[in-house]
């Protein structure tokens, strides 16, 4: 039977995978409704609560209405 154990020096770290706030800004066009409210990460799409790290500014318009929106992502995770 094969062995399931990782070893850690082999392993990807944690830290090694993309956070949050490591991710292209998109458009102000694709944004969902929470994101753009500034109430959901940019990166994705979780309910932000305490630790929020803003990103900028996203602009966008459709037509009259102009889209542009501050932007938040996820904080790192504690190691």
């Amino acid at each position: 039977m094969a062995s399931t154990r990782v070893d850690p020096e082999t392993a990807p770290a944690a830290a090694e995978a993309p956070r949050c706030r490591d991710v292209p800004l998109p458009s102000a066009h694709g944004l969902a409704w929470d994101q753009a409210a500034g109430r959901a990460c940019i990166a994705c799409n979780r309910q932000l609560t305490t630790g929020a790290v803003y990103r900028g500014r996203v602009f966008g318009e459709q037509g009259v209405h102009n889209l542009d929106a501050d932007v938040w992502c996820c904080p790192d995770p504690v190691t």
